[in-house]
């Protein structure tokens, strides 16, 4: 019985250690830009810095391109949807190195 016991906590400890388990980004492809996820779609991270551009692509009318740059000099691009009036979860970053 002993052994039974021994494996059946085995298999305890790898479902707790499979359920505690985070997925990692995957990293970008080459020559892709690294994208963040913003947690609210109705805020921009004051971690992101100023606002330094606003921009509209004539491929996308009603999306907005916000641009900021943080104190290290790193450029974040958010989208702002007017239509849906929120924030798009994903944002490019181009970091400075």
């Amino acid at each position: 019985m002993p052994n039974v016991s021994k494996i059946g906590n085995f298999f305890m400890i790898l479902v707790v250690l499979q359920l505690s388990c985070t997925k990692l980004q995957t990293p970008a492809k080459e020559g892709a830009l690294p994208m963040e996820r913003l947690i609210q779609t109705n805020s921009i991270p004051s971690e992101w810095g100023k606002l330094i551009s606003v921009a509209i692509s004539p491929d996308f009318p009603r999306r907005v391109q916000l641009w900021l740059q943080d104190e290290k000099g790193n450029i974040h691009l958010a989208f702002y949807d007017m239509v849906q009036n929120r924030l798009s979860p994903d944002a490019i970053v181009f970091r400075r190195i």
